[in-house]
């Protein structure tokens, strides 16, 4: 199982690559030159695109990532605020949302690719390993973690019982209480907590990783990022909050324009769903167990 989810999580990271036809397809947010738009802690996805058909513009344009070219091991995440075409390249200057002045031009071959989605709260983890000075940390953590789930979901080491066999007898704890209808019940109240926290939740923590000053970053809710947008600086005149399947966006009227936000990963959606599932298999499990308690006292009534 471990070897498989080495596979699996190498194997989608490379074929992210390729997908997404850039050497970085997901990158952590590590400065708060974006906000609001980007938090500290916010998995960007990148894709690669040509230079061409990049959008320029201090209120509309393309959030892109791109190499510093005093430093090519540092990657930076801006607004494209102007694109001019100088012989027969293109050069940027971008502008972090957050920040009072813009960036030196660059040529297009620093360029890595624009922003199309964001992942709230997952690239704290990574954030934190890398500041522990081993990213791959990060990797044996997610699969181990896979593992631990898949265990509790699946107990391997359990024989099927056929149909004409008593059912095994319930793990119970304390004696009393099924083992797997608490874990169920402490389940389904984290995944809850999770999806409130998700909608409305504010955490603020240190995060040694975030390349700021003060390195105490928030993560916040679907509704309370929407409040935050509203309440940033004067730019912000008003927010807009827009739902897609797995998703949300909020879009900022700024300077008269709209300033359209990242599609953003839903928590809240992706809690209702592995909630309902998680339900549903709970449910099943008990009406099979039920079926095969009462095939069971069937047989031996006939064999009495």
């Amino acid at each position: 199982m471990i070897i498989a989810m080495i596979v699996i999580v190498f194997g989608f990271w490379y074929g992210s690559q390729l997908v997404l036809n850039t050497q970085y397809p997901a990158l952590a947010v590590v400065s708060t030159s974006m906000l609001p738009t980007l938090n500290v802690g916010d998995v960007i996805i990148v894709q690669g695109v040509p230079a061409a058909q990049i959008s320029a513009n201090y209120t509309t344009g393309d959030i892109i990532v791109y190499r510093s070219s005093y430093d090519p091991e540092m990657r930076i995440v801006h607004r494209a605020v102007k694109k001019e075409l100088i012989g027969n390249s293109y050069f940027f200057t971008t502008k972090g949302d957050n920040n009072p002045g813009s960036d030196s031009p660059f040529s297009e071959s620093y360029l890595i690719g624009k922003v199309i989605a964001r992942i709230p709260y997952v690239g704290n983890f990574a954030l934190f390993i890398n500041a522990l000075g081993n990213f791959y940390y990060f990797i044996i953590i997610i699969i181990i973690v896979v593992n631990i789930l898949l265990s509790l979901f699946f107990d391997t080491d359990e024989k099927k019982k056929s149909a004409n066999e008593e059912p095994h007898e319930k793990r119970k704890l304390f004696g009393k209480l099924d083992i797997d209808i608490v874990f169920f019940l402490i389940l389904n109240v984290l995944v809850i907590g999770f999806l409130v926290f998700s909608l409305f939740g504010v955490f603020t923590f240190w995060q040694p990783g975030a390349e700021m000053v003060d390195k105490h970053v928030t993560i916040r809710g679907m509704y309370s990022d929407l409040q935050y947008h509203a309440s940033f600086k004067q730019s912000v005149i008003e927010v807009f909050l827009s739902q897609g399947f797995l998703t949300y966006q909020i879009d900022c009227s700024v300077n008269g324009a709209i300033r359209p936000g990242v599609p953003t990963f839903s928590w809240m959606q992706i809690s209702i769903v592995f909630l309902l599932i998680l339900d549903f298999w709970m449910a099943n499990k008990y009406l099979h167990f039920a079926k095969r308690f009462k095939q069971a006292l069937k047989l031996n009534s006939i064999y009495k």
